[in-house]
């Protein structure tokens, strides 16, 4: 089996991570928060940090197995493959939903009259490229996409200097604590998603103690700078755009985006920002694919490729008859809250700690 390394270990976490959350993060924070908002996004990410560590914990006592083989062996083969079952379903169907979100998003700001089953299959094909091509391919894309996608929010941040207004920002704690606690809970999810597909990265994971500290440095610098960056998303659309229209707008990077203009003769530069914030799109819906086919392969030993191909036709299939526009935003925020946020506390919790219960019990033996 390929092993990512570290280095593409702490890269590729920080890409499924951010995902396409820069995208709606304003939307989210500044609704319950209001100017404040950007005080939550950071506490809103770190709240998946303790989870992350926890299955990292378990990497060096079992080696070469996904969370749900080691949920078998702590939990027992039943009660762990009925988990895993459910864990393949959420996150087949919350992958396809974020596919749409991507086609959606490319309608309304690039291509408002390309048919939709274009807008399909081309990501769709490069999903299953990345997806038969393994692992560290995908590693690798994300090691090329990331850095832009960086790049791309603080130049953005830059150019859009002009249009601040500084007063905006304040009052601080206008409201209190509480409509910042609101919006942390809300964000909450997000970080959960990363979980669910930590969950399954085990196996390809350097798994020696030195390895294992330098995954965990990795992980705390990602979740810090995939907060950080999203805190900046957040400052500047208030800035920009004032708390009350920026909690309106939906996907309010986009219209930042149309509003960079560099010395007065070069503007509409979003076209450009959007091909390659589709490609952070792509890296969180082949985590999700590929988690849902490893889910189903563990579970019910699904290994032909021809599930693959199954999988990816209901990718196909999904966007263009099932689901639309933006009901996809409110879809993938249902399944956040009540899905993939309680799977993942109580499988992740409970694994862990029945586990240190399990050694507790063995060396008092």
């Amino acid at each position: 089996m390929i092993r990512i390394s570290t280095q593409q270990f702490a890269i590729l976490s920080a890409a499924i991570l951010m995902g396409t959350t820069f995208m709606i993060v304003g939307s989210y924070a500044i609704g319950d928060a209001g100017r404040d908002g950007w005080m939550a996004v950071i506490p809103g990410y770190l709240v998946g940090l303790p989870f992350s560590l926890m299955i990292l914990s378990l990497l060096g006592k079992y080696p070469d197995l996904n969370f749900i083989e080691i949920s078998e062996k702590i939990l027992g083969k039943w009660l762990a493959r009925i988990i895993g079952g459910i864990f393949s379903l959420i996150t087949i169907y919350f992958g396809a939903c974020i596919s749409v979100q991507g086609v959606d998003i490319v309608n309304r700001a690039l291509l408002p009259t390309m048919p939709n089953y274009i807008l399909v299959i081309f990501p769709l094909a490069l999903i299953l490229y990345l997806y038969y091509s393994g692992f560290e391919v995908m590693a690798r894309f994300a090691e090329v996409i990331y850095p832009l996608i960086v790049f791309s929010l603080i130049l953005i941040c830059i150019l859009i200097f002009p249009h601040f207004e500084q007063n905006e920002i304040f009052p601080i704690l206008e409201e209190g604590f509480m409509p910042i606690l609101k919006a942390v809970f809300s964000m909450t999810p997000w970080p959960m998603e990363y979980v669910l597909f930590l969950l399954i990265m085990l196996p390809f994971l350097p798994n020696s103690k030195k390895d294992i500290k330098t995954m965990r440095k990795g992980l705390f610098i990602a979740f810090l700078v995939v907060g950080l960056l999203n805190t900046i998303v957040v400052l500047v659309q208030i800035l920009t755009f004032g708390p009350k229209e920026a909690a309106r707008v939906t996907y309010g990077l986009l219209y930042l985006a149309n509003m960079v203009e560099i010395s007065r003769t070069i503007n509409g530069l979003e076209s450009i920002f959007l091909i390659v914030w589709l490609g952070m799109s792509i890296i969180k819906v082949t985590g999700f694919f590929y988690a849902g086919l490893a889910g189903l392969r563990t579970v019910f030993g699904l290994k032909s490729r021809k599930w693959a191909l199954a999988v990816g036709l209901f990718y196909l299939v999904f966007p263009l008859y099932l689901l639309r526009g933006t009901d996809a935003f409110v879809e993938t925020a249902l399944i956040d809250q009540y899905a993939i946020l309680p799977l993942g506390v109580f499988w992740v919790v409970v694994v862990w700690g029945v586990e240190k219960w399990k050694s507790r019990q063995k060396k008092a033996i």
